[in-house]
């Protein structure tokens, strides 16, 4: 049974890095087949898995009613222009969600795409999402499923509320979850409120601040060029292994 693993936050909290890295570590452990969704409107996780991407699922969306053959009913087409964008890479592949989609109804055209995404989601064993802070494709049922929550925050307070709000827009949607877990990312140590903040999320997972990821993200680089000593690597495959590894 496929197991989605959903990671939100507000943007630099470094949400998409330790995504990439739960990719790194699933692969490293040949704990395949994987699925990767990038589903942040601002995706980086190509550039993060060294990706080259021909397409997103709201270019596709945004052509299914232009662009469809004549006598080619809709869920067709949307089928083989779906797995058409779906890069495939050894050990993953990778679908881009792409910017919200513009003016008009698209009503028809999601409800195609929740059921061809179901399907095709069944084909893997791990589904891992980079969420938008706005939990947007999951308020909409494009993404139905949560197995595993993990909300990132670094320190900042303005961070941690970030996260409280996140937390209780998943309440809010009656969107379940197996394992729930708040990560502060580029930590120091821990947080004012740790007490209270177990009480809200369960598990609260502390990843010290890394230099070599900073620079990872100034160059661009994979999270595959990372060397396994990092600090980044050793806190977050930790809390990964107690999570998948039994």
């Amino acid at each position: 049974m496929s197991q989605f693993i959903v990671f939100a936050g507000k943007g630099g909290t470094g949400k998409s890095t330790l995504s990439a890295l739960t990719v790194r570590y699933l692969k490293d452990r040949k704990l395949s087949p994987i699925l990767v969704v990038d589903a942040d409107p601002n995706f980086c996780l190509p550039e993060l898995l060294d990706i080259n991407i021909t397409g997103t699922l709201a270019s596709v969306r945004e052509g299914a009613m232009q662009d469809k053959p004549d006598g080619m009913s809709l869920d067709e087409w949307l089928e083989i222009e779906i797995n058409r964008i779906i890069e495939e890479s050894e050990g993953f592949d990778l679908l881009v969600m792409g910017r919200p989609e513009g003016s008009g109804c698209y009503c028809a055209v999601n409800n195609v795409l929740k059921r061809i995404l179901q399907e095709i989601s069944e084909k893997y064993k791990y589904i891992i999402v980079d969420n938008e802070a706005g939990m947007e494709h999951i308020s909409r049922g494009i993404i139905s499923k949560i197995d595993y929550l993990f909300i990132i925050a670094t320190p900042a307070k303005s961070s941690i509320q970030s996260a409280l709000r996140i937390n209780q827009l998943v309440d809010e949607l009656n969107l379940s979850s197996k394992k729930k877990a708040l990560v502060i990312n580029q930590s120091s140590g821990k947080i004012e409120g740790h007490d209270e903040l177990s009480k809200i999320f369960g598990k609260i997972v502390y990843i010290n601040f890394d230099d070599k990821v900073k620079s990872l993200s100034e160059q661009g680089g994979s999270i595959f060029s990372l060397n396994s000593s990092a600090v980044v690597i050793k806190d977050f495959y930790k809390f990964l292994e107690e999570e998948f590894g039994r």
